[in-house]
Parts: structure tokens; C-alpha cells; sequence
């Protein structure tokens, strides 16, 4: 598989349709019912921990290695052994998000559309679509993602605009929702939301510029975390919330329940079609990202013809759950606290690049020699 050089533009749109696909799903009444009306404020407290968690990964591991991924720098610190520890934990976290993910959108897809198809023929469509991508390269994928994230993002900035006329403020109180403890501690694992971000761990040697590589994690950060407000606000504000746990997507329905005009009826219709859209991009990416890690962990010249097998994975993980309730406990052990293993696991390894820059930092002040921190190589 030939790895292209992606620029800017098309890196911060990799991470938005990552990040932006959970909203179309269950992730505002998920974040809403752990924290009620104290949601808004669990989001702003939420987006700091991902800036500080960012900028101590970002400058202990990045920094020190400007044109490595997370696997070159693990090698780097701690062999073989480390590096294919990591890259497993990676890929198989990849490949229970997605096939959950997948899974709940069949379900959804199924309920609002195809009620008497087997789930079976709604997964193997997504999958097969996602195999063909992958085996022409991720140049496709790259370049889709540039004409399909202003799609979605438009769309959901048309669905809060026609909203805005259906909140009442008062929704917002009481302002610390179930309590502090629910807000600020275990809120914390609403930190799932920014989980698009796992993605910059991989991007760095595939960046045209690597010296832009903070501004375009700051600027995915800033964006997810805008759209992830507003969804919430508005469930939260415009919709009562206790409603949303009917739904499969909450986004879903508030279309249904928003006036657009007298002659523009059914527009959930459209919001599907581009639901679906980025449902293809999500899962093309994420194939992306752990065919890569398997050619990182093994040496394999190509691994195009491999998209078919793992795309079998992932077709067999999605059909592992029996029914909704399992998709959901699935959905809060993975993406909550998978999302928190791993950046725990990340955090560790950045732990003696800590250590090493401190006694770096000590050093050249006793001896006036340069700190180490401009480059390594492998």
C-alpha cells in the first residue's frame, strides 16, 4: 500500500469525519445522560483535558521525533516488544469501535428504512464498499473526505440553525446537572467524544508539513468540540433529553421535529443519504489506519489485498452483539474506557521521554550543551 503524503486540509478533515460521525449517532444522549443539564459544561471541561493530554503528548513524544509514528517511537523506547504491544492494543481498538459503530448504524438504518432486511445485508454493503476503497489506496479515501466533511458539516449547521428556535434556556439549570462528581469525575470518560484524535498518532510521517502538525490538532480540537456543543446544546435545549433515549440517532430526531418550510418536506431523507456518505468515509478510515499497523508491525511489502480479510473482522465483531442493549454496553466499555486505556497507555510511554527531557533540561544548564529535543533518529 503505498502511503501518500496528505496535506493540511486534508489532514484535519481525516480527523473531523472521524470525530463527527459519532455525533450523527447516540453520542450527545450518551454524554447528556451521564451528565444532564450540567452537559454543556462537562464538554468545556472535557475539551481542556483533551488540549493538556495533546500538548503533553504532542511535545513529550512528537516534538522529540518530528517525522515518527507512535510504533517508530515505541520501537525507539522500547524495542520490538513495546512497539507490537502497542500496535496490537491499537488495532484491535480500532476494530471494536468500528464494528460497534457499524453495527448500531445498521440498526438504526434498519429501524428507519429497511425494517424486514437482515441486519447481515446492511453490514456487508458498508463493508464491501469500504474493502473496494482500501484496495485502490488511500489516496481515494483522503480525497473523499475533502467533498464529504463540508457536506456533513453544513448539514449539521443547517439542522442547529433551523433548531435554534425550539430552546428554552431554561433547560440549562440546574447548572451542575446529577452533581459534581458526575460532571467532573465521571464525565471524564466523555472525553470519547475527541476519540478522532487517536488518529494523529499515525498521521505525522504522512504529513507534507510536519511543522503545522499542532496547529491542525488544535484546530480539530477547537471544531469537534464546537459541533459536539451545539448537538448537545441543542438536544439538551430545544429537546427535552429524556425523550433522545428512544432514539437511535438524537440528530435524527430533531430533523423529524423541526419545521424547515411549507414545501420542504422529509428532509431526514437527505440527512440520511449523507449520513451514509459519512458512515463510508468513517469506516474507510479507519481501515486505513490499521491496515497501515498491520504493514508497520509486520514488514509486508503490500497489503492492499488485505482490506478484504480485515473487513471480514470487522464484519464478525458487528455481529457479535444480539441485540441493542449489548450495543450499548459494548458502546460504553469501548468507547468510554477503551478511549481512556489507550491514552493512559500513551501517556506511559511518554513517561521516560519525560524523565529524559528533565535530565536533558538539568544537564545542558550545568554544562551549557544544547538540549537533546531537536531530532532523534531510529
Amino acid at each position: 500500500m503505498n502511503l501518500t503524503k496528505i496535506g493540511n486540509l486534508e489532514a484535519i478533515a481525516l480527523l473531523l469525519i472521524v470525530s463527527t460521525n459519532h455525533l450523527l449517532l447516540n453520542m450527545p444522549q450518551t454524554i447528556i445522560d451521564t451528565c444532564g443539564s450540567a452537559s454543556l459544561l462537562n464538554i468545556i471541561y472535557s475539551t481542556i483535558l483533551v488540549f493538556i493530554i495533546a500538548y503533553i503528548l504532542l511535545f513529550l513524544l512528537f516534538k522529540n521525533f518530528p517525522s515518527y509514528d507512535i510504533l517508530d517511537i515505541s520501537n525507539y523506547l522500547g524495542g520490538k516488544i513495546l512497539k507490537n504491544a502497542i500496535g496490537i492494543i491499537c488495532a484491535i481498538y480500532l476494530l471494536s469501535v468500528s464494528s460497534v459503530f457499524l453495527r448500531n448504524f445498521a440498526e438504526g438504518l434498519k429501524l428507519i428504512y429497511f425494517f424486514d432486511a437482515p441486519i447481515i445485508y446492511i453490514l456487508l454493503f458498508f463493508l464491501f464498499v469500504c474493502s473496494i476503497a482500501n484496495f485502490f489506496g488511500p489516496k481515494t479515501i483522503i480525497r473523499t473526505n475533502l467533498f464529504i466533511v463540508p457536506v456533513v458539516l453544513i448539514g449539521l449547521i443547517i439542522i442547529f440553525i433551523f433548531a435554534i428556535p425550539n430552546i428554552q434556556v431554561e433547560r440549562i439549570f440546574p447548572i451542575l446537572g446529577y452533581g459534581v462528581k458526575e460532571t467532573f469525575l465521571v464525565g471524564i470518560t466523555n472525553t470519547f467524544a475527541f476519540n478522532g484524535l487517536f488518529f494523529v498518532f499515525f498521521l505525522r510521517p504522512l504529513m507534507l508539513q510536519t511543522n503545522k502538525f499542532q496547529k491542525i490538532i488544535s484546530s480539530s480540537i477547537i471544531i469537534t468540540s464546537i459541533f459536539i456543543l451545539c448537538s448537545v446544546g441543542i438536544l439538551l435545549l430545544a429537546f427535552p433529553f429524556i425523550f433522545s433515549v428512544q432514539e437511535i440517532s438524537p440528530i435524527y430526531f430533531i430533523i423529524r421535529n423541526i419545521k424547515f418550510g411549507r414545501f420542504f418536506q422529509r428532509p431526514e431523507a437527505l440527512f440520511v443519504l449523507t449520513w451514509i456518505f459519512g458512515v463510508m468515509s468513517y469506516l474507510n478510515c479507519i481501515l486505513f489506519i490499521v491496515l497501515k499497523i498491520f504493514k508497520d508491525l509486520t514488514n509486508v511489502k503490500s497489503i492492499k489485498n488485505l482490506s478484504f480479510p480485515f473487513t471480514c473482522i470487522i464484519l464478525f465483531l458487528a455481529l457479535l452483539p444480539k441485540d441493542m442493549s449489548q450495543i450499548r454496553w459494548l458502546e460504553d466499555v469501548i468507547y468510554k474506557y477503551g478511549t481512556l486505556i489507550i491514552s493512559f497507555a500513551l501517556l506511559t510511554i511518554s513517561s521516560p521521554c519525560f524523565s529524559a527531557f528533565l535530565m536533558e533540561a538539568i544537564v545542558s544548564l550545568i554544562i551549557k550543551t544544547p538540549p537533546f529535543l531537536k531530532s532523534h533518529k531510529l
